[in-house]
């Protein structure tokens, strides 16, 4: 049958008002769930729309403003199609429904636990249905690339956390090495890189400079801007998924490769000129930066962006050429009625305004759970000693303000324990992980499992172990190797515990799901050295006896501070 055959026997197709109540219809729907709803407690006070998050988010670290960039972006890359989408029949397919379904799920989710994360994948999949429903596959091709973009709109802080210790671990690694090799004397502990003790000019480890790669410096937070930068410019400027995928590939190592040459700009600069004129002083607790340091900065954007650059034109004149192909024989498929595009327009105000109707049914009453503990600990306490040690001021400037942190050092004559309390602020991600922060401070993990400690009461919480060791250098430049345990759990508000910072997560999820309860969190940590002994003559018994004087110390604690 002709093309024209099926059009005379179809039924209308929707006119031009339906394509102006589709698009405009789907934008202000957007907009009343992204930008108007009152979505999470971004702190205690209020609810705020997720737009509003994500602009207090940049407020606080101004490398996530590239996010509220995105949009408008996205705009002028459909803009740039307008011809080509005007051209095209609106041939919606009722696959959008299940995406859309699942994409306010997502969002009632989010709401329900308080949280922006699901959030996030919710605008991802409503705009993934709506294209789908109202458009049609054919929109979907088209419009594939400007949706996959939206990606850069959401703060990838989870992803942040996961990748931010092994590439500062790797920058500080690959650094070292380069910098030992142009013959600048470093060592390595965890993520610092520390001036090597140089005996002939009366020099100790670390009195020349102490560089440590921060997140700032792990190349994470360019990482985010450098990806959209390339998928946007391999978009624009090549031919070929191919070569656009190695394009947006390379903002990886990219990302590296600017952070290391930044790191070894700096070491470079205190050797040469001195500390204070290559990274800064240091004011009252507070680092400031010396405009040599600002200036090295740069070189993260700078080789980074020359790289990406320099990739893009090669690939030009090599890999992206795309072949010829043959035009496909035209295939007419029939028209969608008027009455079938109405229908699936309805589907979407309902399905969306269902979720909205759900949401505002929900109980959401922000129920914050009192601290499982008191973190105040005693000064003295089953024959130890203790002095109290304080927040430091680089803690201070990574936590969030409202974490707080109490912490003694319990010594007696065979043992010293570090005993650490952490309560989390009004951020469910506030509180650390020791799987991270020992690493970066020079510990290597050598062993980890789990342990249960009976603390009476029939309470039985399941803690973390590590066993660690960490090689130093002492006052005479020798290499002696340090050992100690380092035993942790999260403690919640109505006495929940957890083992590890993942399952933490989890059940703050759960339990505001399900009990509608926001844990004020604990972290509870407890730190033990263990004696230095000559190789060949170590204590086979010195980590159970350290162990054992640990769950000792423990369950005389716990009642202390437990708050029942």
């Amino acid at each position: 049958m002709s093309s024209a055959a099926i059009a005379q026997s179809s039924p209308p197709a929707p006119g031009p008002f339906f394509r102006w109540a589709a698009v405009g219809g789907s934008a202000l729907l957007l907009l009343l769930l992204l930008a108007v709803f009152p979505y999470q407690h971004w702190d205690f006070a209020e609810r705020s729309s997720i737009l509003g998050g994500i602009i207090r988010k940049a407020r606080q670290d101004s490398e996530w403003w590239f996010c509220l960039v995105t949009p408008f972006i996205v705009t002028w890359l459909v803009h740039r199609m307008k011809r080509q989408l005007v051209s095209l029949p609106a041939r919606g397919s009722w696959l959008g429904a299940p995406l859309l379904v699942a994409g306010m799920w997502f969002y009632w989710f989010g709401y329900k636990v308080d949280t922006a994360y699901p959030g996030y994948l919710s605008g991802q999949l409503l705009t993934l249905g709506l294209i789908l429903q109202l458009g049609g596959r054919e929109w979907l091709r088209r419009l594939f690339f400007p949706w996959a973009f939206l990606v850069f709109t959401w703060p990838m802080l989870p992803l942040e956390s996961l990748l931010a210790l092994p590439l500062r671990m790797l920058t500080a690694r690959l650094s070292a090495i380069v910098l030992n090799t142009i013959g600048v004397a470093v060592t390595r502990e965890g993520t610092g890189l520390h001036s090597a003790a140089d005996e002939l000019r009366g020099l100790s480890q670390g009195q020349l400079f102490q560089l440590d790669v921060e997140e700032p410096c792990s190349g994470i937070r360019s990482l985010f801007s450098l990806l959209m930068l390339s998928a946007l410019y391999g978009w624009l400027s090549l031919k070929t998924w191919r070569a656009r995928g190695i394009l947006i590939a390379s903002a990886i190592p990219l990302a590296m490769l600017g952070n290391m040459v930044r790191m070894i700009i700096l070491a470079i600069g205190c050797v040469w000129f001195g500390s204070d004129f290559a990274i800064g002083r240091n004011i009252g607790g507070h680092q400031e930066m010396s405009f040599y340091h600002s200036l090295a900065g740069f070189m993260v954007f700078g080789v980074a962006l020359a790289g990406m650059f320099g990739l893009s034109t090669w690939m030009e004149k090599t890999l992206d050429r795309r072949p010829p192909t043959p035009a496909a024989a035209s295939r007419a498929a029939p028209p969608l009625s008027a009455a079938e595009a109405w229908r699936q327009l309805a589907a979407v105000v309902f399905i969306l305004g269902g979720g909205l109707f759900a949401c505002s049914i929900s109980d959401v009453a922000y129920h914050v759970g009192p601290a499982g503990v008191n973190p105040e600990m005693p000064g003295l306490l089953a024959g130890y000693a203790s002095v109290d040690q304080p927040m430091t001021a680089r803690e201070k400037s990574i936590l969030a303000e409202d974490v707080r942190i109490e912490r003694r050092l319990y010594t007696r004559s065979d043992r010293a324990i570090l005993s650490t309390i952490v309560l989390s602020g009004a951020e469910k991600r506030s509180l650390h992980s020791p799987d991270d922060c020992l690493p970066a401070q020079g510990w290597m993990v050598a062993n980890k499992n789990f342990v249960t400690l009976d603390l009476g009461n029939g309470f039985t919480p399941t803690a973390s172990l590590m066993t660690m060791y960490r090689d130093v250098e002492d006052s005479s430049g020798r290499r002696v190797r340090l050992k100690a345990l380092n035993l942790f759990w999260y403690l919640g508000s109505d006495g929940t515990s957890c083992a590890g910072y993942e399952e933490h997560i989890w059940r703050t999820y759960f339990d505001a799901l399900v009990k509608n309860l926001n844990h004020r969190w604990a972290l509870l940590t407890f730190f033990v050295p263990l004696k230095t002994e000559a190789s060949g003559f170590e204590d086979p018994f010195a980590e159970i006896k350290a162990l054992e004087d640990m769950k000792e110390f423990i369950r005389t604690l716990m009642p202390v501070i437990l708050v029942r």
